[in-house]
């Protein structure tokens, strides 16, 4: 399945925000749960339906690269060019961010290195 036809779930939402971001739990749930309050099954919305606080949330979403914006301009009637503001999921960062982390400073140990010493002895009864 490739990364555009990619459904963002509140967990791989709320795990990214996490993981991007080093929020708790708590706090990641409740702004994907806001986030996709806007977008529903949607990846892309108008700005115009944003509260001032919820744009602002927004704002600092894009700067960690998790929503990207973009606009185009329609001509009214009257010829005047009016701009239309729309707000995405940056599906390829969302799904980058959510990834399980491996732990940098943890070694992988193999089986054998992991007995104690002892047990390479043996002992004659």
């Amino acid at each position: 399945m490739s990364q555009e036809n990619t459904a963002i779930t509140f967990e791989i939402l709320s795990r990214a925000i996490m993981n991007k971001m080093g929020v708790t739990r708590e706090i990641s749930d409740d702004i994907s749960l806001r986030v996709l309050n806007y977008f529903g099954y949607d990846d892309e919305i108008i700005d115009n339906v944003l509260d001032q606080d919820d744009r602002r949330m927004f704002y600092f979403l894009q700067d960690v690269e998790l929503l990207s914006t973009h606009w185009e301009e329609v001509v009214l009637p009257n010829g005047r060019m009016w701009r239309v503001f729309y707000w995405a999921l940056n599906v390829p960062k969302i799904l980058e961010y959510a990834r399980p982390r491996r732990d940098e400073s943890a070694v992988e140990i193999g089986l054998y290195d992991s007995l104690p010493e002892d047990v390479w002895s043996r002992q004659t009864a």
